[in-house]
């Protein structure tokens, strides 16, 4: 039998890398570059190992490694396939996306970019096992609706989980499991409204998350900058303070905050007058696809007397495991666990308790880190293959930067076609509101800004790459090329 592997031309380097590791680099590129397609079958591993001189041992990791990421598929009594995963690097050359029909226009499907799950790649055995075990024996108090911050089981594997993927070092007895981020930061503010009183400002990144800017807006007194190095500090005459950041990715800029930066906010939190405190948002760090991700915030403020006691960490399932989840959770400094916990007392606890035994067992069982694992492959596929659309089609107008982590990629409309453009409004938004007519769903970044001038160059959208396929991105990416060659000509100047 012929097989599809022959045409990529293997080949070992003694002074490279681990051999299976080559192996697997060789066959990944095969795939994008169109070598191996969807369905191809690859020899067996013992054949492999006889053809390349090297152990089956060496064959078989690879395999096992491009099998567990999804890439291949192996069938019982058949072999090994290419699966059927979204096309990757060159590959997208083969895509040949089309302009929405006048009759998709009249159907209700809308073509959109999504930051969230890619929930067709989500193990269902493996949680359906999870669910099924974990309601066998069930916990009485469970069904009594106790544990009020959450199934103790799932606190600990939240503890171990923390230590080991963020750098994170807490006690079962910090956290607090929420419905989610928002639940996250309901509880927060009522914490700090027990805390400070009425004396208290809160303070928001610029731009930031929507949701967080509605969520606080009767108490935000100012924002925070960004710049190349994270946050900016901001003075303030009140005397309690509240900063929601996102340090380690800032959403939606994607900057890291710098060790400068990160020293001058650690010195604010040890100054007695005014106080501050920080609520670190940690909402897709999982998603490292480069190095590793940055120390979170407050295992840095955990050296630092003052400091330690003046950090909240909040985290999420919804975007490693699915959206419908909605469950969350806060890791409170150890001085003001108690008044969360009064918090949560006065509110009502709004997560669900049935469904944290399921997922304290997927995490014990190993399930989550494999998942994570796997996602994390998956996602930066999907990242790389928007990248070659966007070079392939948009470059003349819009330019971006390779992120090395996170589920989106920021699209930056280029300074000279802005300096070419008059409208009334912003013009991502002109452009997002003119595309929904070709049912194309763009999120323009001035919408995530409290206050916008033209000279802030704030202006272009956040393309997420984890939820869509890339048919899905494609469509999208050939629209906003067309709108562009419409009307955004070179060399002239116009009024939109």
């Amino acid at each position: 039998m012929n097989y599809a592997v022959a045409s990529l031309r293997l080949s070992l380097d003694e002074q490279g890398a681990p051999y299976y590791q080559q192996l697997t680099e060789q066959i990944q590129h095969g795939i994008r570059s169109g070598a191996l397609l969807i369905g191809d079958k690859l020899p067996s591993s013992r054949f492999l190992a006889s053809a390349l001189g090297v152990s089956r041992t060496t064959t078989s990791r690879a395999y096992d490694q491009l099998i567990a990421e999804g890439i291949l598929t192996s069938e019982e009594k058949r072999g090994v396939f290419v699966a059927a995963l979204p096309m990757l690097g060159d590959r997208a050359a083969a895509l040949k996306p089309t302009m929405p029909s006048s009759d998709q226009k009249a159907m209700s499907t809308r073509w959109a970019f999504d930051a969230g799950v890619d929930v067709s790649a989500f193990p269902t055995k493996e949680w359906a096992t999870s669910m099924r075990r974990s309601w066998l024996s069930p916990d009485l108090t469970v069904l009594e609706g106790g544990y009020p911050t959450g199934y103790p089981d799932l606190k600990n594997a939240i503890v171990d989980y923390l230590y080991r993927v963020r750098g994170l070092e807490c006690s079962a007895e910090q956290i607090i499991v929420t419905a989610g981020s928002r639940d996250s930061l309901l509880l927060l503010q009522r914490a700090f409204a027990m805390l400070a009183g009425e004396s208290l400002a809160w303070w928001i990144e610029n731009p930031t998350y929507p949701p967080i800017r509605e969520a606080l807006h009767k108490g935000i007194v100012g924002t925070l900058n960004i710049d190349e190095e994270g946050p900016c500090l901001a003075d303030s005459e009140l005397a309690s303070n509240v900063a929601v950041v996102t340090p380690n990715r800032q959403y939606p800029l994607g900057v890291s905050i710098s060790a400068a930066r990160r020293q001058q906010w650690l010195q604010r939190l040890q100054n007695a007058s005014p106080s501050w405190w920080i609520i670190e948002d940690d909402y897709d760090n999982e998603f490292v696809y480069q190095g590793r991700s940055n120390v979170p915030f407050m295992q840095t403020a955990s050296v630092h007397d003052a400091a330690r006691e003046r950090v909240f960490f909040v985290g999420s399932f919804s975007k490693v495991l699915f959206r419908g989840l909605r469950l969350g959770f806060i890791v409170a400094p150890n001085k003001h666990v108690a008044v969360v916990e009064k918090s949560q007392r006065v509110l009502g606890a709004s997560a669900s308790l049935p469904i944290q035994p399921a997922v304290a067992d997927f995490m014990l069982q190993g399930h989550f880190d494999r998942h994570v694992n796997r996602m994390r492959r998956h996602y930066r596929l999907k990242r790389d293959a928007l990248l070659v659309l966007l070079d392939r089609h948009l470059s003349p107008w819009f330019e971006w930067k390779k992120p090395r982590g996170g589920m989106h990629i920021l699209l930056m409309i280029k300074a000279d076609v802005l300096s070419a453009i008059s409208t009334e409004q912003a013009i991502d938004q002109y452009i997002a509101e003119d595309l929904v007519n070709r049912q194309i769903v763009l999120s323009p970044l001035s919408l995530h800004f409290s206050a916008l001038s033209q000279d802030e160059r704030g202006f272009g959208f956040l393309l997420g790459f984890s939820g869509p396929t890339e048919t899905t991105m494609a469509q999208i990416v050939v629209a906003l090329e067309q709108w562009c060659k419409e009307n955004m000509s070179y060399n002239k100047t116009y009024k939109l």
